[in-house]
Parts: structure tokens; sequence; C-alpha cells
């Protein structure tokens, strides 16, 4: 009987996180918010209590390059696997990786531009989501528009700062409300044709992805406007 009992939460465990299956509406926008939640508990773990001398270490592009590998590899599980235990360990290890890039990046910034750029991009959010929920079609329009507009920016401004050493505020603004179509293109989306559990982590990750660039832009801008 026990082992019986021990097979039944095995074979439960492996339904809920090795194979995806769908879910209903409620429960996917529910999920969507736990992940969202959990990226962001993450990343205020890491920069709140991971030691900074650790990550201050390495030499600096050593650091930018396992970031970007880590990430790399982080979204691609994500994305590729349709497993929700995989997309989850690959949204993990993306999330971790960007907190541990914010660790060194929020020490630039005092606690009030922090705090006001938190605000900022959680309204947005809000409003973009409500826009999104009224306008889906629209926002579903502007994916080519918004990959475009975002790969041409991060060229152009790579190059910008090579010649000039730091960003432009235009670059800042761009990419700011291009993440802001981004939001509720994904948002409209997943709303679209969003029905299961693996779905929802990878929309979740997308969204994520999303609300920490816009957050980091706001940041800037916060900063220039000085």
């Amino acid at each position: 009987m026990e082992m019986e009992q021990k097979r039944d939460f095995t074979e439960y465990l492996t339904l809920i996180f090795l194979k995806d299956r769908q879910v209903s509406k409620p429960v996917f926008n529910l999920v969507v918010g736990l992940v969202l939640m959990w990226g962001f508990l993450l990343n205020y773990w890491i920069v709140q209590y991971f030691p900074t001398e650790w990550l201050t270490a390495l030499d600096l592009w050593v650091f930018l390059l396992l970031c970007f590998v880590m990430s790399g590899v982080g979204v691609v599980i994500m994305l590729y696997y349709e497993m929700p235990l995989f997309s989850f360990i690959g949204y993990s290890i993306m999330t971790s990786t960007v907190g541990f890039l914010l660790n060194i990046y929020l020490g630039y910034f005092s606690g009030e531009e922090v705090i006001r750029a938190i605000q900022y991009t959680a309204w947005t959010t809000f409003g973009m989501i409500i826009a999104a929920t009224l306008l889906p079609k629209l926002f579903m329009r502007l994916h080519t528009i918004l990959a475009v507009i975002v790969s041409s920016v991060v060229v152009i401004e790579f190059g910008w700062i090579l010649l000039f050493g730091q960003s432009g505020n235009f670059f800042h603004w761009i990419v700011a409300i291009s993440m802001c179509g981004y939001i509720g293109y994904h948002w409209a989306d997943m709303q679209d044709c969003g029905d299961t559990l693996d779905q929802a982590i990878d929309f979740g990750g997308l969204l994520y992805m999303a609300i920490i660039n816009l957050f980091i832009r706001i940041l800037e801008l916060l900063r220039l406007s000085k």
C-alpha cells in the first residue's frame, strides 16, 4: 500500500512538472504571475544578500561574458523544452544571471532612484496590461515593428558606446517605449494562444525580460534627468 502511494505521488509530480498539460485561463494567468514574482524575488535576494565583492573580484569582461552565456543558456532552455520543470529551471538560470548583473549595476544608483524606477515600472506595466486587454489586435500587429526597432537600436547603441563611451538619452527612450510595446504584445499574445503550463512559464519569462529592460532604461533616464 505504501509503495503504491509513493508511486502515485511520483506519477503526480511527473504529470505536473515533466509533462505539459492544458490549464484554464485563470490558472494560466496565476502561473504567469507566480513566475514573475519568483523572478523578482530571486533578483531581490541576490541584490540584497549576495556578496558584491565576489562578483567585482572577477575581471569585468569575464563577468559580462559569463552573464551573457548563462542568460542565453537559460533563455534557450526555457523556450526550447516543452516541459514545465525544464522551462522553470531555464527561467531561474536567466533571472539569477540578471540578479548578479543588478547586484553590481544598482550600486551606481541611490535607493531613492531605484524605488522610483520600481514604481514607474510597476505602473507602466499595469497600464500596458490594461491597454493590451482592451486593444489586443493593435498590440498583436506590433511584433515585427518592435523586433526591427529594438534590434536596430541595440546595434546602433553599441556602436555609439564604442565611439563616445556612453549611451545617449534618446536610446533609453526608444528602448523604454519599445519594452512597453513588448509588454502589451506578450500579454495580448498569451491571452490569445496561451493554454498550457509550459507556455505560462515561457510567457512569464518573456514578460520578465521586457519588464526588467524597461526598469533599467527608466533608471538610466532618472539618472540623466538630474
